[in-house]
């Protein structure tokens, strides 16, 4: 069975590159694409193995960071990358601070940064003790 993965990323070009990378290039990931986190946060139910989240988005007031504090307050299980163009010290060690397993800058190295990014949080996942999966 394929890991669920969301992403939430309002640029449609790259939004189906991370898609295509994640499902055909790492194969071991299905992906669910959002443009709004407003959407992603309807689908949370679901239990993503992950959430990749970006910053910067056109149809909210809001920024990555907002919805970041709202996955870790009703989904803390749920692990979350945040991937940025914005390469700023202060919100990166904001996120950090708010519970996000890694802040990945895009760049040409992002898409193997996220790939060793996933493959830490599988091991975690993997690691842990029995009774903790039963009761997530």
């Amino acid at each position: 069975m394929k890991n669920l993965v969301f992403i939430v990323e309002d640029n449609p070009v790259y939004q189906k590159m991370l898609q295509v990378h994640f499902e055909e290039v790492l194969a071991n990931y299905s992906v669910r694409t959002f443009s709004n986190p407003e959407d992603l946060l309807k689908h949370m139910s679901e239990k993503p193995f992950a959430v990749v989240l970006d910053h910067f988005f056109d149809t909210t007031k809001h920024t990555g960071l907002h919805y970041l504090k709202e996955l870790r307050r009703n989904y803390s299980s749920i692990p979350i990358i945040y991937h940025t163009t914005l390469n700023e010290p202060a919100v990166r060690n904001e996120v950090l601070k708010l519970g996000a397993e890694e802040y990945i800058i895009k760049d040409s190295a992002s898409l193997v940064r996220l790939r060793t990014a996933l493959d830490v949080i599988h091991d975690k996942k993997s690691k842990e003790p029995f009774w903790k999966k039963i009761f997530k």
